[in-house]
C-alpha cells in the first residue's frame, strides 16, 4: 500500500517493487497529518483474487458484467463475486465458531476501531512454524512498549504473508506427510488477553487465529466465548509500529453474516 503524495518506493503485494503514484495534480509532496495527527496510513488487507491463498479449495470467484473502459472513457464497468465470507483478509464474528454469537452487524463500530499492539515473532517463526503467541509474548512485548490498551487489536507478526505469492501450500505450510504448519496463538495468550487486558480481538498474518497443526482450535474458542473478534490473513504488518497504531476494521456488513472480508487500515 502507498500513500498518495509520498513518491516513494514501495513493495506490492505481489512482491514487485514499483514507485508510488504521486496523486492527482496540486497533492501535497510530502505527507501530512491528519487531524487526528496521523502521519501514515497503512493497508493490511490482501487483494481479493481468484488465485489467492485459502483454507480450502473454495476460491473467490469473479465474472466480467461488461468490458473494462478504454482508458478516460465514460461509462459503467462492474464484476460479479461468488466468495465464503472468510475469503482473504476477513473477521471472524464471535458467531462464526460459537452457537448464539454475535455476527457481523451485531459488531458496534466502535469496536472495529482499535489501538494496535502488534507481537513481532518473526525469529521464533523461521525457525518453528508451529510456534504460538503465548502469555509470556504478551508480558515481554509489555516491558518493552507499556500495557496492551483495553480495547486493543493484538497482532500476530510472524512474517508468513511473505509467502502469500507463492500459493496455497507455501501459506499452508504443507508438509510431506500432508501436514499444516503456521504459527497462531495459544488459547492461555488468547484468555488472558480478553480476561485481563480487555481486548477487542486478536489478529494474524497467517490463515487462522490457531496454527496450522491445531484440529480443535482453541484459540478461536477462546476468543469467540469471550465475544471478541478475530482478523485473518493481515499483511503488511512489518510497516506497523509495535504500538501507537490506530486500527480500523472495514468488515463487509452482511445479513446475519459469521464474517467479512475487510479492508483494515493502520494509522500511526
Amino acid at each position: 500500500m502507498c500513500l498518495h503524495g509520498t513518491g516513494e518506493t514501495v513493495r506490492s503485494r505481489s512482491g514487485r517493487t514499483t514507485s508510488a503514484p504521486a496523486g492527482p495534480p496540486g497533492a501535497p509532496t510530502e505527507p501530512r497529518p491528519w487531524p487526528t495527527g496521523f502521519r501514515r496510513v497503512v493497508d493490511l488487507s490482501h487483494v481479493l483474487s481468484p488465485s489467492m491463498p485459502s483454507w480450502d479449495e473454495e476460491k473467490p470467484r469473479r465474472e466480467s458484467l461488461g468490458d473494462p473502459l478504454p482508458e478516460g472513457e465514460f461509462g459503467f464497468y462492474l464484476q460479479r463475486w461468488t466468495l465464503t465470507e472468510h475469503s482473504g483478509t476477513h473477521l471472524d464474528a464471535p458467531g462464526h465458531v460459537i452457537g448464539g454469537g454475535r455476527l457481523v452487524p451485531d459488531i458496534q463500530p466502535h469496536e472495529l476501531v482499535a489501538p494496535a499492539a502488534v507481537i513481532d515473532i518473526r525469529a521464533r517463526a523461521a525457525e518453528d512454524p508451529d510456534t504460538t503467541v503465548e502469555v509470556e509474548d504478551v508480558l515481554a512485548f509489555e516491558r518493552v512498549h507499556g500495557r496492551v490498551p483495553e480495547g486493543a487489536a493484538v497482532l500476530m507478526h510472524s512474517g508468513w504473508s511473505a509467502r502469500w505469492a507463492r500459493g496455497d501450500e507455501a501459506v499452508r505450510g504443507v508438509a510431506e506427510d500432508g501436514s499444516w504448519h503456521f504459527p497462531g496463538f495459544g488459547p492461555e495468550a488468547c484468555e488472558f488477553l480478553v480476561s485481563q487486558r480487555g481486548v477487542a480481538g486478536v489478529g494474524v498474518d497467517t490463515l487462522s487465529t490457531d496454527p496450522g497443526v491445531s484440529t480443535d482450535f482453541p484459540a478461536h474458542e477462546a476468543v469467540g466465548r469471550a465475544d471478541r473478534w478475530g482478523l485473518e490473513a493481515l499483511t503488511g504488518l512489518e510497516r506497523l509500529p509495535p504500538s501507537g497504531a490506530l486500527l480500523s476494521i472495514g468488515v463487509m456488513p452482511g445479513l446475519d453474516a459469521s464474517g467479512g472480508p475487510s479492508r483494515v487500515l493502520a494509522m500511526y
